[in-house]
């Protein structure tokens, strides 16, 4: 009787009938397409507002759902699903930076725990001291038979250890990352824009449509170079980041704050990439935009801003003050840019003198001419900032790389495996 009770009381909390129970699958089942779609934008829907509440492992959850349920009531290549794939892929980074910023935490924690364990041991030391000499007798005997049953424990332990760590590598190749799902998924958003702009149906999308379709392609090849930056692929970083200003800057007016975040965003890539030249001049167009972006403001002829339209708050006068705090920011990543290259010059210089002198030695004259080949490019400067990810390989270059065999072996489609990751991580 109670047992019969604490069900039907857990049925009532998660919103069920105790009557209702056996009826539910088959009123599933009994959903037409119009409540599976519905079903499917009120997930996308949840997950948006997830993300602007900055509630990212909800946001994975909902979107990862919303892509689940429109590729299967649309199609995987659908042009509705386009907006959960991008959508999913933004929180699958978010989820990534905060996984690296906790893991960051955990390894500035290590040295406190450390020091703190080497605390307790000496008290214990010291207490073992004060206990006298009584029992140390004992306490040999015993030693013998522990020694012998540790060291048994230690070959079984480190046994163990290995299978328990080579069954981990196994699972984590399986599993890919929140990176590179992310990835994965942003690839997906970009062919369906793509699609409809350039496929065969482009004809048929009206001009407010297609400047919708244009500026969220945009959104894509922007998000697709911030995950190439955290993935340190600061060359595929710099190609996405080029090709979103070069679309900008065809469909977008000159003083759009969105060409200014790209500028932005392609000078810190060419910083990581040690283009130092091609980055301040970058971040230097970012400062040129929204100085324009200002005079336009005190003017009133600044083009409308599509972000803020729906806030009854917005004023010109906050977005110039607005603006005006971002200016300093990035003239100081300027100065950090010169930094950077200071420091790389130098270490090239290092480099050469070191060179000339273990040629000197050897062949006399002929440390000037060697020391000459060095090139800049070899040398890494101090200041550039590492993303705390695995080591072993790229995740960017491993899903091209699977993606490009199994389609060239088996012709099977890369969307479905992202599809089929998208599932896996939403349940």
């Amino acid at each position: 009787m109670a047992a019969t009770d604490l069900e039907n009381q857990t049925q009532a909390q998660s919103g069920k009938s105790p009557n209702t129970a056996e009826a539910s699958p088959s009123k599933k089942n009994d959903e037409t397409p119009a409540d599976q779609k519905a079903q499917a934008l009120m997930a996308l829907s949840t997950g948006k507002r997830h993300m602007l509440c900055q509630d990212i492992p909800a946001a994975v959850e909902s979107l990862g759902e919303a892509c689940e349920l429109m590729s299967v009531e649309f199609g995987e290549k659908a042009p509705e699903c386009a907006e959960a794939y991008f959508y999913y892929g933004k929180a699958l980074l978010e989820m990534a930076r905060l996984e690296s910023g906790v893991l960051g935490n955990a390894l500035d924690g290590d040295g406190e725990s450390e020091k703190s364990e080497e605390d307790e041991e000496m008290e214990g030391g010291e207490s073992q001291e004060e206990e006298g000499a009584a029992g140390e007798a004992d306490a040999d005997g015993l030693k013998e038979a522990e020694a012998e049953k540790s060291e048994t424990d230690s070959v079984e332990g480190e046994k163990k250890e290995g299978e328990d760590a080579a069954a981990q590598e196994v699972e984590d190749e399986d599993d890919p990352s929140n990176l590179q799902l992310a990835w994965e998924m942003l690839e997906l958003a970009k062919m369906v824009f793509t699609e409809q702009l350039e496929g065969e149906k482009k004809g048929s999308i009206t001009p407010e449509v297609k400047t919708t379709i244009e500026k969220k392609l945009c959104e894509t090849f922007l998000t697709l170079g911030e995950v190439s930056l955290e993935n340190e692929n600061y060359v595929q970083a710099v190609e996405d980041l080029s090709l979103c200003l070069d679309r900008q800057k065809a469909s977008l007016p000159s003083d759009s704050r969105s060409i200014a975040e790209t500028h932005y965003q392609l000078g810190v890539a060419l910083g990581f990439h040690m283009k130092f030249e091609e980055a301040v001049v970058s971040l230097e167009a970012a400062i040129a935009v929204l100085d324009s972006r200002i005079t336009n403001l005190k003017g009133k002829t600044e083009s409308p801003d599509e972000t803020k339209k729906d806030n009854i708050f917005h004023t010109r006068e906050k977005e110039i003050a607005e603006i005006e705090s971002l200016i300093p920011e990035i003239k100081e990543k300027i100065t950090d840019t010169n930094e950077m290259k200071d420091e790389s010059v130098r270490k090239v210089a290092e480099m050469k003198e070191q060179i000339g002198f273990g040629s000197s030695s050897s062949s006399g004259t002929g440390s000037s001419s060697s020391s000459s080949t060095v090139k800049p490019i070899s040398a890494k400067p101090i200041s550039s900032i590492s993303i705390k990810r695995k080591a072993e390989s790229d995740p960017t270059e491993v899903a091209v790389k699977k993606a490009a065999i199994s389609t060239s072996k088996t012709g099977s489609d890369p969307v479905g495996s992202a599809i089929e990751k998208a599932k896996k991580s939403s349940t």
